[in-house]
């Protein structure tokens, strides 16, 4: 087929714009925005539409005119079936768009193609056109679908390969889920759950039979102990009468011990008393003395006055005899009469020292009392004696008769309630611990019940999950196989074909195709990645021309280049441009370009 002319009412940047081409080569060398690749989505759009996609920068909006003009245009095309012009006009939905088709030559409304002419003149859809015929700008590697692999081998459908397709991406998805599934499935964890459990069972077993025995040792304990008890009460009754014998005795010491306090207490008053008069009778001795001495002092001075009187009166006696003097005889008489009261006063000052020298002993009635008291004391203390002698004989008494002392008999009663009130508490636990073993064994049971029938159930499940994954795995592989074995039947011609054009750029390389038609490096098989910019453009360049040459038979398609050849270099460009021009012999070809160096 070919393109005759279009006409651009609006289309992105361009507006009333018409290009008319030729049957062969249409080289387009322009600037920088120009509208090259807007003039190659007209011409691909006017084939094939817009879809609906629901992306924000979808082809619909990234061309929608910047004029107010119709949204689309006119295209001539010539096919084997005559000439045809096309109207189409785009709105913001799919629905929206109108199309029309007219004979060329009549300008008459036709049926021989639809809105679907695309499809109808390649044979092919709009993505098998993108990927073979439309060489768009930095975009020349393609995803080979199953409708160019339907197309290679040419006795099946797209819808086949497509089968192929979804029935190896539902098999790997049903693996998957299987997979999930079975990692869900952990046989192993059961077991050992399941193992442990039974353990615990076993364990619970163990403690209710170790429960039971300890309740039974307990409760034949506890028989003997009450048997014991009872061969005591005969003792236990004389020994009640024996305390009550001992506690009267007790009481009657006591209340003793009390008056012999209180006799006590009576005496250190009564020493108290008698101590403190003894001082008060030092006190007035010591003052008394005090005292006497200071009468001493003062007798001694009249002793010695007296004596001096006496002394003078002799002398004035013994003047007077000489000189016979009344005078002296006066002084004589005054000095001796002085000598009398002083010496009278001297005597009467001496006796009455030594009468306060003599004190009478008040306290006698208080020492006398003393004494009493200390007799009733010795009195006392023996009446205490007595008893707790009688006390003492009382519990030789008691050891003759029980063998044991009280203490040694009230221990033993005490062991025999703490015995048996251990006994009963360790009965009680036994029995509150029997009831809790019961209840977490019956809990255990039912659980190792649970566990088993979980086992069971997931061993079904995980047997048929394995057995469904090895049908689909099998199934798989059968698949695999056979898919395999239908690309040789498309992989050999397009290897052929491929190395036709790309040995004129790379002699000793070789570049092989693998099923999906990916390209890979024959010497270590690395992906494409492995190549740089310029050789792998190479490869997708001829390997679109391999493809177009294989698929186009019946009806030759035009070829739109969107400058493609930005990556390669000078060499590999001159190839690039003798190849376009030798399958522009072939095809219509549209070659796009914004630099004169890769202009054709």
């Amino acid at each position: 087929m070919k393109i005759i002319s279009c006409h651009i009412d609006a289309f992105g940047k361009l507006n009333n714009v018409d290009v008319k081409f030729n049957e062969s080569l249409n080289s387009v060398c322009q600037e920088n925005g120009f509208g090259k690749t807007t003039l190659a989505m007209f011409i691909k759009a006017m084939f094939f539409g817009f879809d609906n996609s629901r992306k924000k920068m979808n082809d619909r909006v990234q061309y929608q005119p910047l004029s107010q003009g119709n949204y689309g245009g006119t295209l001539t095309f010539e096919t084997e079936k005559g000439k045809f012009k096309i109207i189409r006009s785009f709105k913001s939905t799919l629905t929206k768009d109108t199309f029309e088709i007219f004979n060329a030559e009549t300008n008459l409304p036709t049926k021989i193609y639809s809105e679907n002419l695309g499809e109808e003149i390649f044979g092919v859809g709009k993505e098998t056109f993108d990927a073979t015929i439309f060489f768009a700008q930095n975009d020349l590697a393609s995803e080979v679908n199953d409708g160019i692999k339907a197309s290679l081998v040419g006795n099946i459908s797209s819808d086949d390969m497509g089968a192929y397709s979804v029935a190896i991406r539902k098999l790997k998805e049903k693996k998957l889920e299987l997979n999930r599934e079975l990692k869900t499935i952990n046989l192993e964890y059961d077991q050992r759950l399941l193992r442990e459990n039974k353990l615990r069972e076993e364990n619970l077993k163990e403690k209710i039979n170790f429960s039971n025995e300890d309740i039974k040792v307990c409760e034949e304990n506890i028989v003997k102990i009450n048997a014991n008890k009872e061969n005591l009460k005969e003792l236990q009754n004389k020994l009640e009468n024996y305390r009550s014998e001992k506690k009267a005795l007790k009481i009657l010491i006591d209340d003793k011990s009390k008056e012999l306090e209180k006799l006590r207490e009576n005496i250190e008053n009564q020493k108290l008393i008698v101590e403190q008069k003894n001082n008060n009778k030092k006190q007035k001795i010591q003052e008394n003395n005090e005292k006497i001495n200071k009468n001493k002092k003062k007798n001694n001075y009249f002793l010695i006055i007296s004596i001096i009187m006496l002394i003078l009166s002799i002398i004035s006696m013994s003047v007077y005899f000489a000189v016979n003097n009344i005078i002296l005889m006066i002084i004589f008489a005054i000095f001796l009469v002085s000598f009398g009261i002083l010496f009278t006063l001297y005597f009467v000052k001496r006796n009455k020292d030594g009468i306060n020298e003599f004190i009478e002993n008040d306290n006698f009635v208080e020492e006398e009392q003393l004494k009493n008291l200390k007799k009733d004391e010795v009195l006392k203390l023996g009446e205490i004696k007595d008893k707790e002698q009688d006390l003492q004989n009382l519990n030789r008494q008691f050891q003759n008769e029980f063998g044991l002392t009280e203490r040694e008999f009230v221990e033993r009663l005490e062991h025999n309630d703490n015995i048996l009130k251990r006994y009963e508490s360790q009965k009680v636990t036994s029995e509150t611990n029997l009831k809790h073993y019961q209840n977490e064994f019956e809990k255990v049971e039912n659980y190792v019940q649970e566990l088993e029938d979980k086992l069971n159930e997931d061993t079904e499940n995980y047997d048929k999950l394995k057995k469904n994954l090895d049908i689909i795995e099998k199934t798989e592989e059968f698949l695999q196989i056979s898919s395999e074995n239908l690309s040789k039947r498309y992989v050999e011609p397009v290897q052929k074909k491929f190395d036709e054009f790309y040995k004129k750029f790379f002699v000793n390389d070789k570049i092989v195709f693998n099923t999906n038609l990916n390209s890979l490096i024959e010497q270590s098989l690395q992906k494409d990645g492995y190549l740089s910019a310029g050789t792998l453009d190479l490869v997708n360049i001829c390997k679109r021309f391999a493809l177009i040459d294989l698929l186009y038979k019946k009806e030759k398609p035009f070829i739109i280049l969107d400058d493609p050849f930005i990556n390669l270099d000078d060499k590999n460009l001159k190839v690039a441009k003798e190849i376009v021009m030798e399958e522009a012999k072939k095809y219509q070809i549209i070659f796009l370009t914004c630099h004169s160096s890769r202009h054709l």
